[in-house]
Order: C-alpha cells, then structure tokens, then sequence
C-alpha cells in the first residue's frame, strides 16, 4: 500500500463515518437488539468502501492495520489478509475470513475435519474459515466453506460486545489444505505485527480522546490538561506510543514478532486506562468512547497471545 492509497483509506474514515466504525460491532448483550441490522449494514458498507479502495490489493498492510486500529475497525480484513497469504494459489476474491486456528487437537480425515474453535471473530459474516490444529501428521490448516450444515456457532457475551464466536466443525468438508506449517510461521509473523500496528493505532486514538477531554474539562478555573500530573501522564504515554510505532513499522519487525506484539498489547492496556482515568466517571458512560477503547483493548491484546506467552515465544 502505497501512502496515497493509505491516505485515502483514512479518508474514507471521515468524521462522519468514523464515529458509526468504533461502534459497528458494539452491540448489546442479547444476540440481537436495537440497532443491531443498522450495525451490520454499517459493516457491510465499510466492507465494500475498503474493497473499492484494494485494501486486500496492499503492499504495506502494516500501515493499513494501523489505519484500522485508530477507528477500532472491527471486521475480517486482517484474517482476510492472512488467509490470502496462506492459501496464495486459492482464488478467494474479495470473500471475508476468519481465522479459526489453535494447537488444540483435532480430527480429521478423508478430507473433512471436526474441531470446536473460540473467539473467532465475525464468524456469521464471512465465507471462509482458516480452520487449524494439531493431529497425527502434525499442526496442518484447511479451508473451509463457512455455509456448509455441518458448522455451528454461538456468540460469546464477552467484554468488548463485539462479534465473538464459538464454532463447531462436525465432519465440516475441507476446500483446500495449506501447503506446510512453515507457512503459518510465516503468516503468523505478519500477523502478529499487524496486529501491533492495529493496536498502535488504537492506542493513538485513544491518548487522543484523552487529550481533547483534558483540554476541555476545567477544574479551579482551569483545564485539567494544564496540572502537571495529567500532562506529564499524556506526553509519556505519547513518547511510548511514538517508541512502539518505530519498532511495528521497522523493516525487520517480524524477525521480532511476538515481542513485538507484547509491546504494542502491554502499551494499549496501560494507555487506555490511563485514558480512563484523565476521564474519570464520565468516562464509563456507555456514550463515551474511552470505555469502548478500554474494553477493546482488553480483547485485542490478546487476540494473537497473551503478552506474557508472547514474551516467553519470544525468549525461547
């Protein structure tokens, strides 16, 4: 991606649409709800915006993510992008996956296969899975059609209310299997710092929120971003941010993948917290974004790995 296509992408998030982005998928406990079909008209729009725009047809996906990150884009583009990098010979078009990959085992056999998988994401809006796990000949992944009977899911009431799904393959058909685990290593590197970018992003935009809110919220006769405590707090969390975003976008960053990662999820927990914080009890209002980046956060932190696994993946 080039940074013209990069630009054009962040403005097609304009101020008008990106507010509707951050809650595309914020809906409530119950399966569905009000608003719930104007949520998911929201992301099919956003869906074909970013197909018009070739955002699956992108030579610097890192700076994509980081794009998405900023106005907490829920949706498959990114495991979309990871499965086109793994089955590279397979003619997806512009079709939304979701990544359903674990280390757990499974069964498989005469090309069908039967896992159960957690929290995939938008599991009831793509048309594939990237199903993986461990079986006699090893970790393997198969594609599979996400229409076909033999799968069934339920979605999780989890912390961020996003689209969270558990998904059960009963003798599911395989489309295709991927070629060898070396490629998962591959695609799981690029997805990792993906993800970190994501979170960058995410990050940003919320010390932004935080920062805005300082400047506007007064206590004895001045803004609350003029008190040492809050600003030193601010500009920290700016310079680790600044940090972070030159370790994701450097050119050997996959080298360093899951450090990398840490990084990025341990930085995004803390910055939002703290935004929450500068906030204080307004802050938890359901119409206020800093709990929305807070509870995102605390799910897209550990979508590819703890920190602390990631940490001892690294050390190994």
């Amino acid at each position: 991606m080039t940074r013209t296509q990069t630009a054009s992408i962040a403005e097609f998030f304009d101020e008008e649409l990106a507010p509707l982005v951050r809650r595309m998928a914020d809906r409530p406990r119950a399966e569905s709800g009000p608003g719930d079909e104007d949520r998911r008209e929201i992301r099919e729009m956003v869906w074909q915006g970013l197909m018009g725009l070739g955002a699956l047809d992108t030579s610097d996906t890192v700076r994509l993510a980081e794009v998405l990150g900023s106005v907490l884009y829920q949706g498959p583009l990114l495991d979309t992008i990871t499965a086109r990098e793994l089955f590279p010979d397979n003619d997806l078009g512009q079709a939304p996956v979701a990544l359903a990959v674990s280390t757990d085992t499974w069964s498989t056999g005469d090309d069908v296969i039967t896992a159960r998988r957690t929290f995939v994401g938008f599991a009831a809006e793509v048309e594939y899975f990237v199903v993986g796990g461990v079986d006699a000949a090893g970790m393997r992944l198969a594609l599979v059609r996400a229409g076909d009977p033999s799968i069934t899911m339920r979605r999780y009431e989890e912390t961020g209310r996003g689209e969270e799904y558990e998904v059960e393959f009963a003798g599911t058909p395989v489309a295709a299997w991927a070629d060898s685990f070396t490629g998962w290593e591959t695609a799981l590197a690029n997805a990792r710092i993906r993800q970190a970018a994501y979170l960058v992003g995410l990050t940003q935009a919320a010390l932004d929120h935080a920062v805005d809110y300082a400047k506007t919220r007064r206590q004895f006769g001045q803004p609350v971003g003029k008190f040492q405590g809050v600003a030193f707090r601010l500009s920290e969390l700016s310079m680790h941010i600044d940090a972070t975003r030159m370790l994701v976008h450097d050119h050997d960053a996959t080298t360093h993948a899951a450090a990398n990662l840490a990084a990025a999820a341990d930085l995004a927990r803390t910055a939002t917290t703290q935004t929450m914080q500068v906030n204080g009890a307004v802050g938890m209002q359901s119409d206020n974004d800093a709990q929305l980046y807070y509870r995102r956060a605390a799910i897209e932190s550990v979508r590819l790995g703890t920190p602390a696994q990631l940490r001892r993946e690294s050390w190994a």
